[in-house]
């Protein structure tokens, strides 16, 4: 039924009176983004399946040649979540992930806020590095293992609405702090470079976004123990089970040491283009020069690092993960995903509907500051998770208009396509916005009204911090580098 609604509705959109002015493959275009839309939001089909839908129907109308439909499955930015899926899996085969988490909450004391903000922050670390989803679901149960000692059912009660809603809130929040972390993050670096020619290195994203993920942690967790003030002040031997775990995992392995070592070289190679500028002065060899990622692969270093980071986890006898194994750790469907993601906006931006967006956005903008701007796109992009329930499909459409209105209205198109990007994790209102909101919501602590409530002012504050952060210290930031 939902098949033949969504159907039946594209078909008529085709249709519409208003749309009539515009040419057919432009509204065969929005059909197409509505249909993906009603079926991301319903998952009426799989969601990577969506994605292979729209390469598909734009093959089929011919929006675009299949062959540059299919080929964004294999865009150069799924090589950095191909790295990130096999450095997670290398640490889950090695129980370093649980390890993180638990240490950071180790520190925290027996007070119930702060056990709730060890929590947090353990979880924000995971969500960088691995899946928002995985790194919710490996906190999920040792925050309410925490809970459980404080009362023996705490479902319905604050502590618990505070502890797991702020734990989906920040695995969102995490995830944007580096290029690895969440799908959005990929999508506005692959949009940068296809529709503004801007190449945005693994460190120039870090810079901008870690930040941003630092001021966000306390601000939610503040927000979340406000609104749902705990019950329990003190929770007696809170971290008791935490350090008791902790202590009979004893030291780092071997094999952990070995996972920290090439994970310090993964990092490693990910931002040599970045230090790179501050090293080669030092270095007057030409042949220095000759071998540097900075002269002939400057433009596709991180994806190549990327690549290479791959090959060294997986390597026999080297490695930390076998080829098998690490295989059914990496979310293929996630990679199919981002692909039919980039297709979706570009399949918008070649048709002109991304440039109408822009520039009916225009109309509205025409004349107002660098601040209103930023503020419409982060507060727009931000609210429409609601309606596409997918960072994907939110990313994909508002990442390529924050491009070209910055283009029309003569902006910086780094600084408005990273505030899009960002933004679109921000998927606080609903349990159905995010795989890491539907896990918590799962475990039946709260009610649907009770994490929009929370959700709300969480959006409002963690654009409002963006906007502040994009106009003070990415300024600030600019000014430094040039």
């Amino acid at each position: 039924m939902i098949f033949l609604i969504t159907f039946l509705a594209s078909a008529s959109i085709i249709q519409l009176p208003f749309l009539s002015s515009l040419a057919l493959d432009a509204r065969l275009m929005i059909a197409i983004a509505f249909a993906a839309a009603a079926f991301w939001i319903t998952e009426v089909i799989p969601i990577p399946m969506t994605a292979l839908m729209v390469i598909i129907l734009q093959g089929i109308f011919r929006i675009q040649p299949f062959h540059e439909g299919i080929a964004f499955v294999a865009h150069p930015v799924n090589t950095l979540l191909l790295a990130g899926f096999i450095i997670a899996g290398a640490m889950k085969k090695h129980g370093l992930d649980r390890r993180i988490g638990l240490k950071f909450i180790s520190f925290m004391g027996e007070k119930t806020s702060r056990l709730i903000l060890g929590v947090m922050i353990g979880t924000a670390i995971l969500s960088m590095w691995i899946s928002n989803t995985a790194a919710t679901a490996i906190m999920l149960p040792i925050g309410i293992g925490i809970l459980e000692k404080a009362k023996e059912n705490p479902r319905g009660t604050n502590m618990g609405k505070a502890m797991v809603i702020g734990i989906a809130f920040i695995a969102n929040v995490g995830g944007m702090g580096t290029p690895v972390g969440t799908p959005p993050v990929p999508i506005t670096i692959g949009f940068l470079n296809d529709l503004a020619g801007i190449n945005v290195t693994f460190g120039q994203w870090l810079v901008r976004a870690v930040p941003i993920v630092l001021i966000l942690i306390p601000l939610i967790w503040k927000l979340m123990i406000t609104i749902y003030e705990p019950e329990v002040k003190r929770i007696k031997g809170g971290t008791e089970e935490v350090k008791k775990e902790l202590a009979e995992m004893g030291e780092l392995s071997t094999e952990q040491r070995h996972v920290v070592i090439l994970f310090v070289l993964a990092l490693g190679l990910w931002l040599v283009d970045a230090v790179g500028p501050f090293i080669l002065p030092f270095f007057s060899s030409g042949f220095i020069d000759t071998l540097s990622p900075l002269s002939p692969l400057a433009d596709n270093w991180m994806y190549i690092a990327s690549l290479l980071i791959s090959l060294i986890f997986t390597l026999p006898k080297i490695g930390a993960i076998g080829w098998r194994e690490a295989g059914s750790e990496i979310g293929w469907g996630v990679l199919i995903l981002v692909g039919g993601g980039l297709a979706l906006g570009s399949g918008l931006e070649k048709t002109g509907v991304i440039e109408l967006i822009a520039y009916n956005m225009e109309i509205i903008l025409m004349g107002a500051g660098l601040l209103l701007v930023v503020a419409a796109i982060g507060f727009v992009t931000a609210f429409s998770i609601t309606l596409f329930s997918s960072l994907t499909a939110t990313s994909s459409t508002f990442v390529p208009v924050a491009i070209e209105l910055a283009s029309d209205l003569g902006h910086d198109q780094l600084l408005l396509a990273s505030v899009a990007g960002m933004a679109a994790c921000f998927a606080f209102l609903l349990p159905a916005n995010t795989p890491p909101n539907a896990l918590v919501y799962q475990s039946k602590f709260f009610k649907t009204a009770e994490m929009t409530k929370a959700g709300l002012l969480a959006t409002v504050i963690s654009v409002a911090a963006l906007i502040f952060m994009a106009m003070i210290y990415w300024e600030q930031l600019l000014a430094f580098f040039t």
